[in-house]
């Protein structure tokens, strides 16, 4: 009995320390909320939260970019946005799901680049379209490098009233795996305008 006891008190010692060891990898989320209530989600707290309030007003859309602790040769991403009906990029969630479902040839797929078919879904509630993507990026376009990587990249387009959300994630190949749950839990978090 008394090795009962000590072995069940071991796993839960052990249990203990793998749920702290995930906390300390960044499974700690927090509530962010955008200027205007134009949207909210938790966002994990090691994760680097960035934006850039000037550039959301000039462009009319509002966004923040969350930007993984540690990454290989390309950083792993969530951006969250909201696209006022007037922003500068886009004529509504149709004009962006087509633009972003293929490449400027209009093809879905090329030896380096991978579109899957736009599906239909459901995200907090919201009925929007789900897109999926792999792309091969140059590291360093500006210069003569022929450094790449392979990105996988999944997005979430929600049409609104007055414009439409985006939330998108995207990671070197190799890492989308691990870090697709996080991406998940903001997704499910998420809250924005009818």
């Amino acid at each position: 009995m008394k090795n009962l006891v000590l072995t069940l008190t071991m796993l839960s010692v052990l249990a203990a320390a793998a749920c702290a060891g995930a906390q300390a990898k960044g499974d700690r989320f927090k509530l962010y909320a955008m200027d205007n209530n134009y949207f909210s989600c938790s966002v994990p707290s090691a994760w680097t939260l960035e934006r850039n309030k000037e550039q959301d007003e000039e462009y009319r859309i509002y966004e923040v970019q969350l930007l993984a602790p540690q990454a290989a040769k390309a950083p792993t991403s969530i951006t969250v946005s909201y696209y006022a009906k007037d922003n500068e990029d886009f004529n509504g969630h149709e004009d962006f799901v087509k633009r972003n479902s293929r490449n400027v040839a209009g093809e879905t797929k090329s030896p380096r680049e991978n579109y899957q078919p736009v599906k239909k879904t459901t995200l907090a509630g919201r009925a929007g379209f789900e897109l999926a993507r792999e792309r091969l990026v140059f590291l360093h376009p500006n210069s003569k490098s022929d450094e790449s990587v392979q990105l996988k990249e999944k997005l979430y387009v929600l049409p609104a009233k007055a414009g439409f959300y985006v939330l998108h994630f995207s990671a070197e190949k190799a890492a989308f795996t691990a870090n697709s749950a996080v991406f998940e839990r903001v997704a499910r978090s998420f809250k924005g305008q009818p």
